[in-house]
């Protein structure tokens, strides 16, 4: 009836083998708890955005014949998705400045008139005593 191991020494093997199989998966568990970090909370900046698409498609040929060629044709297609964000600037204007400009007018022309005759100036006399 025992045909080599008993059934107890089977069942230790059967057990032993099972915990050393679901070990790497308590190390990844507990490797992955260790590096959560918690959400990350990122500041908002205005930005705008322009997103492009570029996606190449490979395209394999094959010939039935010894010599095997592959060609790869990239086929771009872009999409653009522009943003626009306004911004109201205030630019500096010109105004004209009003001058004044004085209005001629008539005024007279006073006449000529005469000088008197100018008086030679010469020693004073002196009083007598």
């Amino acid at each position: 009836m025992e045909d080599g191991l008993s059934k107890r020494t089977r069942i230790r093997y059967l057990l032993t083998l099972l915990i050393v199989i679901t070990l790497p998966c308590y190390i990844l568990g507990i490797i992955l708890l260790r590096l959560d970090r918690g959400p990350v909370v990122g500041t908002p900046t205005p930005t705008i955005t322009l997103t492009g698409t570029i996606t190449p498609t490979a395209t394999i040929t094959l010939t039935p014949y010894l010599t095997r060629t592959s060609t790869i044709t990239p086929t771009p297609s872009q999409t653009a998705t522009p943003t626009a964000t306004f911004t109201a600037t205030l630019m500096p204007t010109s105004t004209e400045e009003l001058i004044e400009t004085p209005v001629p007018t008539d005024t007279e022309v006073p006449l000529p008139t005469e000088t008197p005759p100018e008086i030679p100036v010469g020693p004073t006399p002196e009083p007598t005593p």
